[in-house]
């Protein structure tokens, strides 16, 4: 069973849920804390615990998609 890098999140200037996206392999993504910015480039508020799946924000939507279409790295030990 795979897991999704994303979470929802509220944003700081408006109502509306967004994503964002968790990975140890992007700039500003710890695992002590979120991401500084949604999809969409809103700063991040808190987490939210809408499902991924019915966030509000088209634009964190339709990045989604693209951003698991971006080359992955596999880290070997």
């Amino acid at each position: 069973m795979s897991t999704l890098p994303f979470l929802a999140v509220a944003a700081d200037t408006d109502e509306a849920t967004h994503l964002v996206v968790t990975s140890p392999a992007l700039r500003s993504s710890r695992p002590d804390r979120l991401p500084l910015a949604t999809l969409c480039g809103r700063r991040v508020g808190q987490e939210d615990p809408t499902p991924i799946g019915e966030v509000e924000c088209v634009r964190c939507v339709l990045r989604a998609p693209k951003f698991m279409g971006l080359p992955a790295y596999e880290v070997t030990l």
